[in-house]
């Protein structure tokens, strides 16, 4: 019950970070304020880019999470160091969410850490049921 509940806060975590990106990526006004320090009235192509290419890596974490969940954790050690690199990646997100000069981005912390807390926790080598 509780790897659920971490699970269900995870994926609305990385469908609100694929919204960002996807956003960004298609250089939407609304959401310019909550991505890359909040200072652009558009988007350089350069930045969509990196926002495209991020919005597929959401989309393997999404895969990689849930198969984390249904597998009761890392199943070999490439998985485990997998879980440990995204983990480490979202926990950099969460710090330079969190010292953003946006306001409104400094809310994206959260679900950076809640990212972070699913690798760890749902990652953990530990939690496969011994045979």
């Amino acid at each position: 019950m509780k790897n659920r509940l971490l699970l269900g806060g995870v994926l609305l975590s990385f469908l609100w970070n694929f919204y960002l990106v996807v956003g960004a990526t298609l250089n939407n006004k609304s959401i310019l304020t909550r991505v890359a320090g909040g200072g652009f009235e558009s988007m350089p192509t350069g930045l969509r880019i990196a926002y495209g290419v991020q919005s597929a890596l959401i989309i393997y974490q999404i895969y990689f999470i849930t198969k984390l969940y249904n597998r009761n954790g890392a199943w070999s050690k490439n998985s485990y160091l997998l879980a440990r690199i995204f983990m480490a990646l979202s926990g950099v997100s969460t710090l330079v969410n969190a010292v953003s000069r946006s306001s409104a981005e400094r809310w994206n912390a959260i679900a950076a850490l809640i990212i972070t807390l699913g690798f760890y926790f749902l990652g953990n080598i530990h939690l496969r049921p011994t045979k």
